[in-house]
């Protein structure tokens, strides 16, 4: 019995090292992570929360990514301020890692004398559009998962006591704590919250069982909110009147946005056929993210869980019922899918599903077959069909790693002014002006040099009267004025700057950094008077 349990923690501890060293070395391969959210927010904002930046810098509402949780973002602008390059991106892959970990123990749960089939089902779950290509990603989602995957190995465990009198509720609180940590670091792991909640409900307890349970997983994940976005939410409260400004504005009605519930809904089906059968959709031509990938396995479990559901409505199974914790791991899927589809519809936010869903697969597959030679077939085809048609999502990464993480070099002109005003285009999505966000490059620039973001409405670019009255007041001495943009984009940022009485000059200079040279694109400073 020893000598089990010691082999047992030794094959544990040998999938978790091996997980994080694995997945740390292939971030490396794949490259410095540059992408649009580590340029646009997740950089500047933990700068802009340390140096308060809020009492500097003016942006507009319409700049949404301001407001949320700079918390997680800590880790990443640590990780660059302080390492290389080349560790950087080796530490976050490890981190990303414990991801593969977490399924092993999730796995462990219901494969337990197969470890040739768990190891294949986690890395089956690592190998995902998303989940693959953003290994080292500073994206979050990756961090985020931790979170969520914690929460489920800790439900299970605790439904895996001998009877439902004998559930531990420190378990269910502690589940809850960790997904609260989650939906408080991003809120888009809220859609968990509710799909769990869910799935406990469909239990085959009594009522009161059950509800008691839910209530245990809810206290959890309020304490855990308040643990990682406490103090944010009480900062927005202070400011805007509301904890999660600017959502949720419809409920709060702060004076400083609409009166609404605002939500990217780009990705969403169109029409009742695509809600139904969105799967079908989105596997083959990734439309539910900004880039292009393939996928089946949703399709897959689509049609198994039809099928599930049609054997056990029409009694057609002799196989006995599914556990408590199949029953629970199977609508948790099924409702935090429903919850994602109806309010996200984005690929990155459904990424603990897609790791988690080879696992699931498995499990409806050895449900509804019988024969142990059929299964074998049946996985062995659905598993291998996973592999041939997955097309991973592209993402902006560059392979050198020499010098610092972004490598910006700023024109001279900047280390002889010590105060400005730089006026920087919104990256906004747009159909005829995509400026690339530049508000990385604000850490660079010195100190006391103020940042006005030009507001958008309606995918055009307007003029504000806060915002003019903001530029009025730094026009009244002397103090230089300069525009920040890309360069296809400075002729538009020029024109909306003569409608704040800003004249352009002829005086323009190019910032250099790793990022415009991976995207082969140019970033101006010009001088305006």
């Amino acid at each position: 019995m020893m000598r089990n349990m010691a082999g047992a923690k030794l094959t544990t501890f040998s999938m978790l090292f091996t997980s994080m060293l694995g997945c740390g070395l292939l971030s490396c391969f794949f490259g410095k992570e540059l992408c649009w959210d580590l340029a646009n927010y997740h950089y500047y904002g933990p700068f802009a929360f340390f140096n308060h930046r809020d009492t500097i810098d003016y942006w507009p509402v319409s700049f949404l990514h301001q407001f949320l949780n700079p918390t997680l973002d800590f880790l990443s602008y640590f990780l660059i301020n302080h390492f290389q390059s080349f560790t950087v991106q080796f530490l976050l892959g490890a981190l990303h890692g414990i991801n593969a970990w977490l399924l092993f123990l999730i796995g462990k749960s219901f494969v337990r004398h197969n470890i040739l089939l768990l190891f294949i089902v986690v890395v089956l779950g690592m190998y995902g559009p998303t989940a693959l290509p953003a290994i080292g990603s500073f994206q979050n989602d990756h961090l985020i998962s931790l979170f969520v995957l914690s929460y489920v190995w800790l439900q299970l465990q605790a439904l895996a006591a001998p009877s439902p009198a004998d559930t531990p509720i420190k378990w269910l609180i502690l589940a809850g704590f960790f997904l609260g940590m989650g939906a408080g670091l991003k809120l888009t792991a809220g859609l968990y919250a509710l799909g769990g909640l869910l799935a406990l409900l469909t239990l085959p307890l009594p009522f009161r069982k059950k509800s008691g349970m839910a209530l245990s997983v809810c206290l959890g994940i309020v304490i855990g909110i308040l643990a990682t976005a406490g103090h944010w939410m009480w900062h927005l409260w202070q400011i805007y009147s509301n904890p999660v400004f600017p959502f949720l504005n419809n409920i709060f009605q702060s004076d400083q946005f609409a009166l609404q519930n605002w939500r990217d809904l780009r990705f969403m089906p169109q029409t009742l056929v695509q809600t139904v059968f969105f799967p079908f959709y989105f596997s083959w031509d990734g439309r539910i993210s900004d880039v292009p990938f393939r996928d089946i396995r949703f399709l897959i479990l689509y049609a198994l869980t039809l099928l599930t559901l049609f054997k056990v409505m029409f009694n057609r199974h002799n196989h006995g019922t599914l556990s408590l914790q199949k029953r629970w791991l199977t609508f948790f899927f099924i409702s935090s899918y429903i919850v994602w589809q109806y309010y996200f519809s984005i690929a990155r936010y459904l990424l603990p599903l897609e790791m988690l869903a080879p696992l699931l697969i498995y499990l409806l597959v050895e449900w509804n077959v019988q024969k142990p030679y059929k299964k074998l077939i049946i996985t062995t085809m659905v598993f291998y069909s996973l592999i041939f048609f997955m097309l991973p999502q592209s993402m902006v990464r560059a392979r050198w790693f020499s010098g610092t993480f972004f490598n910006v070099e700023l024109p001279p002109v900047v280390n002889h002014i010590q105060n400005a005003t730089v006026l920087t285009a919104y990256p906004a999505y747009v159909m005829d002006l995509n400026p690339r966000p530049q508000s990385y490059l604000i850490p660079f620039f010195p100190r006391h040099w103020q940042f006005i973001g030009i507001p958008f409405q309606l995918e055009k670019y307007a003029f504000d009267p806060r915002t003019h009255q903001k530029i009025a007041s730094k026009l009244i001495g002397d103090e230089p004025v300069f525009l920040l943009t890309s360069d296809q984009n400075m002729p538009e940022l020029k024109r909306i700057a003569s409608l704040y009485g800003l004249i352009s000059s002829k005086t323009c200079a190019r910032i250099k950094s790793d990022r415009q040279a991976i995207t082969h694109q140019y970033v101006l400073l010009c001088q305006v008077r």
